[in-house]
């Protein structure tokens, strides 16, 4: 059989249920002990996006860093915590992870968080030091959708570990999501995560990473292969792992196992808790397509940023961390030049009022 994927129920931040849920999860896949050894330091990889409150569902939940930080304890390694958050919140992580409810219970746990501020750099890519200081890497992804790669989940949040300006130059590089695959791949490829807990708790739908809808998904998924982790993400919200492009290519690398049927899940089965009618951001119209009928139609189908002046706060925070340096934030106004937008969707994703949104083209919007 192929890698195991446990998925557990738990309803609600509660701490005590939050731990509990983790830790049938792991034990699930064999226990802790298999993942953290005595005397090890472990790097703790939330979600961390943006300066948001626990409560928006845009960052990992802080319990599942308190939950996963005590059972690593129990297993006798040292715990620290981090991430490269998005855009200009990188600058100022220190409130980044204070907003995030992070610091508070690093705090109250007296856990280490490091700033990702020193890199290595690896065939080309700057990634954190930390990664490598650490004996392992424990990742806490966050299950949401994403405008540019439909799903953000376990292979995805390891992007984080690059730092700095890179990742803003990857999308500026590739725009398109099968190229942007690519460089996130990179990362992963760079310092693959031990394990990876995946916070569905509360999940994202819609627009995500950040101006989508949540949803109370009330679940835990953890596993040793973060390919095989977000293959059965992507099966609970009704979608074939392939047709995500993050998936696909780790797959093609031999980076982990997309092929459900290969994959054992333990605990809850897919079936049993299925995630019906889980709504996609509206980019992912082109995976209802047809290749063939994608090439014929693929440049009349378009999607861009577009911002409310009714709700935006003018906070230059889209402006700052625009990889094209297309938008422009006035009194009263905002414009976004269109012939220098990559479509990265970055802008929408890192908007703290959710005052960006998509604008579909007719065609588009024709094909719902």
């Amino acid at each position: 059989m192929g890698p195991k994927v446990s998925i557990v129920k738990a309803d609600s931040y509660d701490p005590g249920k939050v731990y509990a849920a983790v830790k049938k999860a792991v034990d699930l896949l064999g226990g802790i002990s298999l993942f953290a050894g005595h005397g090890e330091t472990i790097l703790l990889k939330p979600n961390v996006l943006s300066a948001k409150p626990p409560e928006s569902g845009v960052d990992t939940h802080p319990e599942m860093i308190r939950a996963v930080a005590r059972l690593v304890r129990e297993a006798g390694a040292k715990v620290i915590v981090g991430d490269s958050p998005g855009g200009v919140y990188f600058k100022d992580s220190g409130s980044t992870y204070e907003t995030a409810g992070i610091k508070k219970v690093c705090d109250e746990e007296k856990i280490e968080l490091v700033d990702f501020d020193r890199a290595r750099n690896v065939r080309g890519m700057p990634i954190t030091e930390w990664a490598f200081a650490a004996d392992g890497i424990i990742s806490l992804p966050k299950m949401k959708t994403h405008g540019l790669t439909t799903i953000t989940g376990a292979v995805k949040n390891s992007y984080g570990l690059a730092i700095g300006l890179y990742k803003a130059q990857c999308h500026f590089k590739a725009p398109r999501p099968e190229a942007f695959s690519k460089y996130v791949v990179d990362v992963f490829e760079a310092a693959k995560p031990r394990l990876a807990i995946m916070d569905g708790i509360t999940a994202m739908e819609g627009d995500g990473p950040a101006a989508g809808d949540l949803r109370n998904t009330g679940l835990v998924i953890a596993g040793s292969d973060c390919v095989a982790i977000d293959s059965v993400f992507a099966k609970l919200i009704g979608i074939e792992p392939l047709k995500v492009g993050i998936t696909a290519e780790a797959y093609r690398r031999g980076l982990g196992e997309a092929d459900i049927s290969k994959i054992e899940v333990v605990g809850e089965t897919i079936d049993a808790v299925k995630l019906k009618d889980f709504k996609l951001p509206k980019t992912s119209v082109v995976m209802k397509l047809p290749e063939p009928l994608l090439k014929l139609i693929i440049g009349g189908i378009k999607f861009l940023p577009r911002i409310d002046d009714n709700l935006c706060k003018g906070c230059l925070i889209c402006e700052k961390s625009c990889p094209a340096a297309a938008i422009e934030i006035g009194k009263g106004h905002s414009r976004i030049d269109y012939s220098k937008c990559v479509r990265c969707f970055c802008c929408m994703e890192l908007c703290p009022h959710k005052a960006i949104h998509i604008k579909r083209s007719l065609l588009a919007r024709l094909m719902g």
